[in-house]
């Protein structure tokens, strides 16, 4: 059997975990737990209805399952949100992805036009090749994932960091900085809103005590003044600003149909990186509907536990509340849900990376890895219908994530009330067999001030490396619960 672990990859593989709050969420890599590695992947679907009236949005939200990508064999799943005034989905919008990637090393598998499901989300999948000429330039660059809905008048955009070792450059992976603004859209003729910025390092980790530098685009022409509220990032790696602008702060020849067009683009970097992060908030000529508050999500990214038994794994999770303004809402009740986002077929191996090869397996790393986001079931989930996916495989599913408070100790219908910070901590577990076999997306809603608000953050689900022993050849999660083929169409 060992003759089969001969050297099959040439580029070690690595992947940043990140914790983003309302944002994109991290694969894994610090502290001995993995998140995601390298795919083979050759399948994935998702509802094109472009023909039909869509649904309208007032804000777009990207989430990934990590936010490196290595330069060459791997995948990167990508669920766009389309959301309403408080951050809930909204169903039937057509969303567009487009990537900018200027040495054409990236491609996107299934179509790039999608209709959004119950939930609000469109889902992609993100390849790298198998190899390239180019590699140091997507590396040094990353590439940008571009997301429009409502006809092309509603646009985000987020930038990916690629890695690679055998380049010679190296991914800027100090740092990553992460954006969230508490109102989806603004007023053309005089707003305000509170930007918040995360700091994380290449292993998602927060970064306290750091400075990041925040630019407002166009900010002559469109007067948009901002104030920090802090000069440095607090313990949880935020730094938060105040953004203003009124008419009389634009200049006289930037009209107003220009700023709406324009929209308010932010763009932010960390330290010494050079590296340009950007976020867009829409601007629009027209009252902006009023949000009553939102809810952010987050998980550790860089550690995890597994039961006394053995089975499970553990990882906590921390969800906030807070108004408008951005202050905490106390005593505020909050169900949690899980929905499942891809599954992954194929199996691990144990490779000899070293070169030359010597023989001796040294890595444990995905041999084969196609993502599935189909086929999908509607499926009622605390009174939203979602589109629940279904593995051909049979007596295989995609409901193994749970909520408990503590190890040992369920949680009482997945609801939750705020403490005096607006926030609770709990954790969720799943059995150790589907570690990085399926993604999800980690829901939160509650009703504030009679409007009901959602948050949801999305992630692979990981292994800790302490389970893999190289010397007998074993490890926790080797083949896939859904099977082995790399082809999505089958239960083999």
């Amino acid at each position: 059997m060992k003759s089969m672990y001969k050297k099959q990859l040439t580029l070690k593989l690595s992947a940043i975990a990140v914790s983003i709050m309302l944002a994109s969420c991290g694969g894994g890599g610090g502290d001995g737990y993995y998140q995601n590695g390298s795919s083979n992947s050759n399948s994935s679907s998702g509802s094109n209805n472009s023909g039909s009236q869509q649904a309208t949005a007032t804000a777009l939200k990207i989430e990934l399952d990590k936010l490196s990508v290595a330069a060459t064999n791997d995948t990167l799943t990508v669920t766009v949100r389309a959301l309403d005034k408080n951050k809930g989905g909204v169903a039937g919008a057509n969303v567009t992805l487009e990537l900018d990637d200027p040495t054409n090393n990236v491609s996107i598998e299934g179509v790039s036009t999608q209709t959004t499901d119950a939930a609000g989300n469109a889902i992609y999948i993100i390849k790298t090749p198998k190899t390239s000429s180019s590699i140091n330039e997507l590396v040094k660059n990353g590439f940008k994932l571009k997301v429009s809905t409502n006809n092309g008048t509603l646009t985000q955009e987020q930038t990916v960091t690629v890695t690679g070792s055998n380049s010679t450059v190296e991914a800027d992976t100090t740092s990553i900085v992460l954006f969230d603004a508490t109102k989806t859209s603004l007023n053309v003729r005089g707003d305000q809103t509170t930007v918040t910025l995360t700091a994380v390092d290449a292993n998602g980790a927060t970064l306290a005590n750091q400075a990041i530098t925040l630019k407002v685009r166009n900010s002559v022409l469109n007067g948009v003044k901002f104030t920090p509220n802090a000069t440095q990032t607090d313990a949880n790696g935020q730094i938060t600003y105040t953004l203003s602008f009124s008419e009389n702060q634009r200049t006289s020849s930037y009209s107003a149909a220009q700023f709406v067009t324009d929209d308010l683009v932010l763009e932010a970097n960390f330290g010494q990186s050079t590296k340009i992060y950007t976020y867009k908030i829409d601007v629009v000529n027209s009252d902006v509907p009023v949000a009553v508050g939102a809810i952010a999500v987050a998980y550790n990214p860089t550690t995890m536990e597994d039961s006394s038994d053995g089975v499970y794994y553990y990882k906590n999770i921390s969800v906030q509340v807070t108004d408008v303004d951005g202050k905490p809402i106390p005593n505020q009740d909050v169900v949690m849900g899980v929905n499942a986002l891809a599954y992954y077929k194929g199996r691990y191996g144990f490779v000899d990376t070293s070169n030359p090869t010597d023989g001796k397996p040294d890595e444990y790393l995905p041999v084969i890895r196609t993502a599935c986001t189909s086929p999908v079931q509607a499926v009622n989930v605390n009174g939203d219908v979602i589109n629940q996916l279904k593995p051909l495989k049979e007596n295989s599913t995609v409901q193994v994530v749970s909520y408990i408070n503590s190890a040992g100790t369920a949680a009482t219908n997945n609801k939750y009330t705020t403490d005096a910070n607006g926030r609770f901590d709990l954790k969720i577990q799943y059995p150790k067999i589907y570690a990085s076999w399926l993604t999800v997306q980690l829901t939160a809603k509650s009703t504030v001030s009679g409007s009901l608000i959602k948050g949801s953050t999305s992630l692979t689900l990981g292994y800790l490396s302490k389970d893999v022993n190289l010397t007998d050849l074993n490890g926790p999660n080797i083949e896939s619960p859904y099977g082995i083929d790399p082809n999505c169409s089958n239960g083999n």
